[in-house]
């Protein structure tokens, strides 16, 4: 039985905010992300998806944390909604990184992570930060 080609996430002007720095941002998510693919079908182990889920981990606080204090900056209607979406995604992979140590470093349970990270951000940057982005465009066009 062959195991399912996992999804790569393409980066492309349909996902683009239009702000350069979070675009370098989410970009590099997404290169992670696909890296993370990579890992588990090269099968490399568990220890180099252990990193890369940590790696993401650590580079989506650091990244929410820019877009949020931005949106903040520029008091954008969305910012409180973008940051509980943040705080949920951050608790779900909290999670996930814990069940994937806990089952051992299962290919399954890498293959759901991966699908779930991906749909999450690709959703997420569709659905609020795009707005976000438009919002912070309008308040930096206001302020000049």
């Amino acid at each position: 039985m062959t195991t399912p080609t996992l999804t790569r996430y393409v980066w492309d002007d349909r996902i683009k905010v239009g702000l350069p720095l979070i675009d370098s941002q989410h970009r590099e998510l997404i290169e992670a992300i696909n890296d993370l693919a990579d890992a588990i079908e090269s099968h490399q182990g568990a220890v180099a998806v252990k990193k890369l889920i940590a790696f993401l981990k650590g580079y989506a606080e650091w990244h929410f944390g820019q877009e949020e204090s931005c949106a903040f900056r520029h008091q954008c209607p969305l910012a409180e909604t973008n940051q509980k979406a943040h705080a949920r995604f951050l608790a779900m992979l909290n999670e996930w990184h814990r069940e994937y140590t806990e089952s051992g470093g299962s290919e399954e349970q890498a293959r759901r992570i991966h699908a779930a990270l991906g749909d999450w951000l690709v959703d997420h940057i569709y659905k609020i930060d795009t707005m976000l982005a438009q919002e912070i465009r309008q308040a930096q066009s206001s302020q000049s």
